[in-house]
């Protein structure tokens, strides 16, 4: 039993990750659709992340876990109804695997760069009140106040499975932070009242 939620993190960049010809072949597909080999790297290892992570809770070979898509591309597992739920982001070279028993999840991870017009940027991207806390922070403050709120809104969108842009159904959620070091932002949102224990672990590649 998962009490609370399980993050796995996992350094896309580090060696030992293994590449794309043990994934099923819509997920080769989409690994050779990128057009710079980074992006495409980093796209597989994440995927890599996201079986080895399912395969500690499922007794089974990473390259055996079935996934499909949901709506708005969220993975999910196929043909499994032990109550295992999950979510996956990745940003540059950082992956989170959020899993979770018996209750919807969602994790948002972005690394922070500076951006321009961040007022109006949030004005049109983030909820009405988010958006009025980054306008009332100070000046210094603004870009992580910016990115804080922005991966707590994108968790949200991940755990019901919405999609950006479109109005958020009024359900019980809890949404908490998860730290990950300076140079990201990252927050994690589940169904409920409460977010429960954060149980953070590090996945290697090798």
């Amino acid at each position: 039993m998962i009490d609370g939620v399980h993050i796995w993190r996992a350094a896309l960049d580090e060696e030992g990750w293994p590449g794309p010809g043990e994934l099923p072949p819509a997920e080769r597909r989409r690994a050779e659709a990128f057009l710079r080999p980074e992006t495409a790297r980093r796209w597989v290892a994440a995927r890599w992340a996201l079986r080895r992570t399912l395969a500690r809770y499922l007794d089974r070979p990473p390259a055996g876990i079935e996934l499909e898509e949901a709506a708005q591309g969220k993975p999910r597992l196929r043909n499994h109804s032990g109550g295992i739920e999950l979510s996956l982001a990745h940003s540059a070279s950082l992956a989170l695997v959020a899993v979770t028993e018996g209750r919807q999840v969602g994790v948002d991870v972005e690394m922070i760069t500076p951006r321009e017009n961040l007022v109006a940027l949030a004005e049109r991207v983030l909820p009405a009140a988010a958006a009025a806390g980054i306008r009332d922070a100070a000046p210094r403050r603004q870009l992580d106040a910016f990115y804080a709120a922005w991966v707590e809104h994108e968790a949200r969108v991940k755990c019901l499975g919405t999609g950006l842009g479109a109005p958020l159904p009024d359900v019980e959620m809890a949404v908490e932070a998860v730290a990950v070091g300076p140079e990201y932002a990252a927050a994690v949102a589940v169904a409920g009242s409460a977010v429960g224990p954060l149980d953070c672990h590090t996945l290697r590649a090798g």
